[in-house]
C-alpha cells in the first residue's frame, strides 16, 4: 500500500476512535480501532512521523481529553506508547511536561512504558 493510502487509513482508525469515545462509549469499544492504528503503524514505519506529530499536537493542548480536529484520545497516545516503545514519546511527553509544569498527565504517560502498566487492564488483548 502506498504511504498515502497508508495515511488516509491511519487517520480513519484514529477518527474511528475519537468518534467511539466522544460517543460516551469506553476503552472496549475503541478497542480495536486503537490497536489497527498501532497494527498499522508497525507495518508502515514510515508513518511514525505523521503519528508523532499528532501526539505532539494533541499533547500541546491544555486539555487532553477534547478531541478537537488533528488530535487524538489519550488512550491511543498511550497504547501507542505502550506499545510501540519508540524514544520521540518520551521528548513528547517532557515537552508537554514543560508546557504544562503543575499538570500531572505524564504521569500516565510516562507509566505507559512500564512492561506492567496498570492501563493494561482495560484491554481484552491483553488480558488473552
Amino acid at each position: 500500500m502506498e504511504k498515502k493510502y497508508a495515511l488516509r487509513l491511519l487517520d480513519i482508525y484514529i477518527e474511528n476512535a475519537v468518534r467511539i469515545f466522544d460517543g460516551g462509549f469506553g476503552c472496549d469499544r475503541a478497542e480495536n480501532a486503537m490497536f489497527a492504528a498501532v497494527d498499522l503503524l508497525r507495518e508502515y514505519e514510515s508513518l511514525g512521523p505523521d503519528f508523532l506529530s499528532r501526539v505532539r499536537d494533541t499533547l500541546s493542548k491544555a486539555d487532553v481529553w477534547r478531541t478537537d480536529s488533528g488530535t487524538m484520545p489519550l488512550e491511543l497516545i498511550e497504547l501507542a506508547i505502550h506499545d510501540l516503545r519508540w524514544p520521540e514519546f518520551q521528548q513528547l511527553i517532557e515537552t508537554r511536561r514543560s508546557m504544562f509544569p503543575l499538570d500531572t498527565k505524564h504521569i500516565s504517560l510516562k507509566a505507559a512504558f512500564d512492561p506492567n502498566w496498570c492501563g493494561r487492564e482495560y484491554f481484552q488483548r491483553y488480558r488473552n
